[in-house]
C-alpha cells in the first residue's frame, strides 16, 4: 500500500524521476486504487496503517490522511471507526504527531459532525476531549492546528449534552473566556462557532452563571465595533439574542457596553441581520 501511495503521488505531480524509481505497482494494487475489489473498511485500515508507519514518507502520510478523511465523510464509515479499532490510534496522534496534528483534528471533526454515534464512540476515550481542549488553549500551537481543533470541538459539542458535561468538567469554558480580542478573525469565527455549539443544548442557569462570572459576554460585546467583519458581528449578535431568549439577564456593565457599541454600529446596521439587531435594540431601550 505504501508503494501504491508513492506511485499515486508521483503520477499526480508528473515526477518522472520518482516514477522510474518507484516502478509500477502490481495490477492488484492498481485495482485497489481505481475502485476495484477493496471495500471501504479495508481502505480505512490501510490508510491508518500508513499514517502510523514511522518509516512512511511525509507525502504518503498526507495522502493517507486525505483518503481517510474522504472515506469517513460517509456516515456508515465514520460509525465504523470504533468497530475497526481506529479511534484509539487516531486520538493518540493528537499527542504523538505534531506534523499531522491539524489533519488529525480535521479527521476527528469530520467523523463526529452531526453524528451522535461517532460522538459517543469518541467520548469513550477520555484523552480525546481533554487533548483537543489542551491544543485549543495552547498559545504555542500554530493557527492552522487550532482552527481544526476548534472545529473538532464544535462538531462534538453541538446537540450533545454528555459532551458538554465533560467539556465543562475540563474547564473548557476558559477557551471562550480567554481574550477573544487577541484572536485572528479566523479564530474568532471558530471560537464563536464553539460558543454556539455550547448553547445548542440549551441556556441553563449553570451556563448563564458561568458566562456572567467569567465575563464572557462582556468580552464578546466589546468586539462589536465597526472594524470587525460583518460575519463576526452577525455571529456575536445572534449569540446575544440566543442568550436573551434563554432568559439571560444583562448586568449593568453588559447593558452599558451593549448600548454604546450598538450605537456605534448604527452606520452599518443595514448590513447586519435585521431581526437580531432589532431584538438587541429592544433589550436596551
Amino acid at each position: 500500500m505504501e508503494k501504491l501511495l508513492k506511485w499515486s503521488v508521483a503520477n499526480s505531480t508528473n515526477d518522472e524521476e520518482a516514477k522510474k524509481k518507484i516502478g509500477t505497482p502490481d495490477p492488484e494494487l492498481l485495482a485497489q486504487l481505481f475502485g476495484g475489489k477493496v471495500d471501504d473498511p479495508t481502505l480505512m485500515k490501510q490508510s491508518m496503517a500508513i499514517i502510523m508507519d514511522e518509516e512512511a514518507e511525509a507525502k504518503s502520510k498526507e495522502v493517507a490522511f486525505e483518503n481517510f478523511e474522504m472515506l469517513i465523510e460517509n456516515l456508515d464509515n465514520a460509525n465504523n471507526i470504533e468497530n475497526l479499532k481506529l479511534w484509539k490510534p487516531l486520538i493518540e496522534l493528537l499527542r504523538s504527531n505534531d506534523e499531522f496534528k491539524s489533519q488529525t483534528c480535521s479527521c476527528i471533526g469530520t467523523a463526529i459532525q452531526n453524528n451522535t454515534k461517532s460522538q459517543e464512540d469518541f467520548l469513550k476515550y477520555e484523552d480525546g476531549l481533554k487533548t483537543l481542549i489542551e491544543i485549543s488553549k495552547d498559545a504555542d500551537e500554530p493557527e492552522e492546528v487550532k482552527l481544526k481543533s476548534f472545529y473538532a470541538l464544535s462538531s462534538l459539542l453541538r446537540h450533545n449534552e454528555d459532551a458538554y458535561g465533560k467539556f465543562n468538567d475540563l474547564k473548557g469554558w476558559d477557551l471562550i473566556a480567554s481574550s477573544p480580542t487577541l484572536l485572528s478573525d479566523k479564530l474568532k469565527l471558530r471560537m464563536l462557532s464553539l460558543f454556539s455549539s455550547l448553547l445548542s443544548t440549551g441556556v441553563s442557569s449553570e451556563k448563564r452563571q458561568i458566562i456572567q462570572e467569567k465575563k464572557i459576554l462582556l468580552e464578546l460585546i466589546e468586539l462589536l465595533t465597526v472594524d470587525q467583519s460583518i460575519s463576526i458581528l452577525d455571529k456575536i449578535i445572534h449569540i446575544l439574542t440566543e442568550l436573551i431568549s434563554g432568559n439571560y439577564k444583562l448586568n449593568d456593565q453588559e447593558c452599558d457596553s451593549l448600548t454604546k457599541n450598538l450605537k456605534n454600529l448604527e452606520p452599518i446596521k443595514d448590513r447586519l441581520n435585521e431581526d437580531d439587531f432589532k431584538v438587541l435594540k429592544q433589550v436596551i431601550s
